[in-house]
């Protein structure tokens, strides 16, 4: 049997598709139950709760001290105290109701019952005890420090309302009432399927080819936060009948089902081929959005199927939009909506003529308002998901908005906006002294030297991390701050990293780029704007040189020049799995991969500050270590050294 491309052409508008649903089906809760007010956290009540009892259920002091008649205090103060006599004391917990009359007084702990008709208690503080006498030192106002019964709630009266989410803080309010269950709207039973050959499950061995299922855990992770029950099926493979046969099973046992992966258009996608036979069967196919165009809508009955895409930030875009507010909506939540903001853009940004792009953004805080800074990257980056603060949105007329722009940002709930943003290159020792030095305080995005060298001109990084080589002057770093037109910054001398040849050790040693040439070896290249990728491009270039041809003759000899990765650890991993024969990295990268190594040269990592930063008490700290890094602080990163330039200041 021949497979058949699906083509999905009829794609529906961001804001059409739960619509679409809702023509079907509505989005309703899907019944009540009555639970144990403790078992209530996160559920929505299904019906008002009304106070079993008048609260407080007595009138009780708020202080310790002596109840009082209020008017037999008037007028007494420090120098003109009064005598009363003591007729007993009352503590806390006793169900007695003493009377007291004029000129005598009741000891009295907090929470204890006030004897009548008492109207006042005076702190311990302002009175004398001796024997059966209290000389008290001051007046006090008819009520104060007591809490009259009643005062609070009324027996009958509405503690909660019926669409109310119950949260720790409401169950005490609850309890305090009398209340022991309330009745709430049903769970929504959510269907977790993972499909795809190429998944594993977290702790299983990866072959190259295949990656670990991640978007499982983050589905089940929010509904369980929505306070749904969800579960996670076993993996579907790329096999029709199986992916039918689990999605029949937990149409079955749940009221939402979410299959991930293979909803596109791929010969494998297999998923919308086992929704068709449902009745009605699939309602929506492709939507109008980046990422997460391939959604799939579905239904059987009044079930409803979800086929999400598989790459993460595809796949958590669709949950933001869709699935959240379809179980939201089943369980009785108040209306669904994300926290939008306006903030300027501090890059351009293109969008497709007639899509709604979601682009991953961070944000910071500055004087003269929100700025945004877009994440570089596609939506299989699963690194994105803990980095962002939230979405730019792109609308369907906006195919281009230019630095400077204002853009609706959508809040990530669950973003921790860090108080230091580190962009640039990716170094693992800085790294380490990140780690040491604040932590979880600070933000590392690596998107490259020159994307961090981007992120500090415009304002959203407080320090980035560079090593560019120029070719015409053989010095790192401070020709391309001065060439990119960046100021108010200072440049810290960092320290260096030996960057080399990496190849496998059971192969023969690799020892220059012109043998990798020559021998016709595969290579991995960096990506552009990385400073492994000036260096290579250097090295080529000074090779064509010698050989008198053109550089660009050269790069189309080596194979595999333009298979690029985006960090040392990817260009190792690539070599140690044989997919390529020879790589550069670092020397540290090399012996953690097990790597055969030749040296090219040292470079130089430095850190470019924003001067505004610098008042900022973390950073001043973090800058203060690099500088004062020794040999001893580093003996655990073979291929790095300091030398006598390491912690030299240069302002521009």
């Amino acid at each position: 049997m021949t497979s058949e491309r699906k083509i999905y052409r009829n794609l529906v508008g961001v804001d059409e598709v739960l619509k679409i649903i809702e023509s079907y089906r509505r989005l309703e809760p899907l019944g009540e139950e009555e639970v144990p007010l403790e078992e209530s956290v996160g559920r929505v009540l299904s019906r008002n709760v009304y106070s079993l009892i008048d609260y407080p259920p007595y009138t009780r002091a708020l202080v310790d001290g002596y109840a009082v008649l209020s008017s037999d205090l008037v007028g007494v103060y420090e120098d003109r105290p009064k005598t009363l006599k003591l007729v007993g004391k009352l503590s806390t917990g006793e169900t007695r109701v003493p009377h007291i009359s004029s000129g005598e007084t009741v000891e009295v702990s907090t929470g204890a019952i006030v004897p009548y008709p008492a109207d006042a208690v005076v702190p311990v503080e302002y009175t004398h005890a001796s024997g059966d006498k209290v000389t008290f030192y001051r007046s006090v106002s008819h009520g104060e420090n007591v809490d009259t019964a009643g005062s609070d709630i009324a027996r009958g009266e509405v503690v909660a309302w019926k669409g109310e989410l119950v949260t720790p803080l409401l169950v005490s309010s609850l309890a305090a009432t009398g209340l022991k269950t309330v009745w709430v709207y049903r769970q929504a039973r959510v269907g977790i399927i993972p499909t795809g050959n190429e998944i594993k499950y977290p702790g299983e061995r990866l072959e190259y080819g295949q990656i670990y299922d991640s978007n499982s855990h983050m589905i089940y992770a929010f509904m369980k936060l929505l306070g749904a029950k969800p579960k996670i099926y076993e993996r579907a493979l790329d096999d029709p009948s199986q992916i039918g046969e689990y999605i029949d099973r937990a149409l079955e046992e749940n009221d939402v089902v979410v299959t991930i992966g293979g909803t596109s258009a791929g010969l494998e996608d297999y998923t919308y081929r086992a929704m068709s036979r449902l009745k009605p069967g699939i309602i929506v196919h492709g939507v109008r959005e980046k990422p997460g165009r391939p959604l799939v809508v579905a239904l059987h009955g009044d079930k409803i199927l979800l086929g999400l895409p598989g790459f993460p930030m595809s796949c958590m875009q669709t949950v933001y939009l869709y699935l959240i507010p379809i179980v939201s909506k089943l369980q009785g939540l108040r209306e669904h909506s994300i926290e939008a903001v306006r903030a300027e853009l501090a890059l351009p940004l293109r969008n497709e003529p007639g899509i709604r792009s979601f682009i991953p953004v961070i944000l910071v805080q500055k004087y003269s308002g929100m700025k945004v800074f877009p994440l570089p990257g596609h939506s299989g980056r699963v690194s994105l998901i803990s980095l962002f603060d939230g979405f730019a949105v792109l609308r369907e007329d906006q195919e281009y908005l230019p630095a400077g722009s204002m853009v609706e940002v959508l809040l990530n709930p669950f973003s921790r906006r860090p108080e230091v943003n580190i962009i640039g290159s990716h170094d693992p020792l800085l790294q380490e002294v990140v780690s040491e030095t604040f932590g979880a305080s600070a933000r590392l995005v690596n998107v490259g030297s020159t994307g961090g060298l981007q992120a500090v001109k415009s304002g959203i990084a407080d320090i980035a991390g560079s090593h560019l080589l120029d070719p015409a002057t053989n010095e790192y770093n401070i020709p391309y701050v001065k060439s990119y037109g960046i100021d108010k910054v200072i440049l810290i001398r960092g320290y260096l990293r030996e960057q080399g040849l990496v190849y496998r050790k059971e192969k023969e040693p690799v020892q220059s780029i012109s043998e990798v040439i020559e021998k016709g070896l595969s290579f991995v290249n960096r990506n552009p704007g990385s400073g492994t990728r000036v260096l290579i491009d250097k090295l080529l270039e000074d090779e064509a040189a010698r050989r008198g041809i053109t550089s660009s003759k050269l790069k189309a000899q080596l194979k595999g020049y333009t298979f690029e990765v985006k960090t040392h650890e990817a260009v190792a991993h690539i070599v140690a799995s044989g997919v390529a024969d020879v790589g550069v990295a670092l020397r540290y990268v090399a012996i953690k991969y097990g790597l055969g190594f030749t040296s090219l040269a040292w470079e130089r990592y430095d850190l470019i500050v924003s001067k505004e930063s610098l008042q900022k008490p973390k950073v001043a700290r973090l800058l203060e270590r690099v500088k004062s890094l020794k040999g001893e602080d580093i003996e655990k990163f073979p291929g790095y050294r300091v030398d006598g330039e390491t912690g030299k200041e240069y302002e521009f």
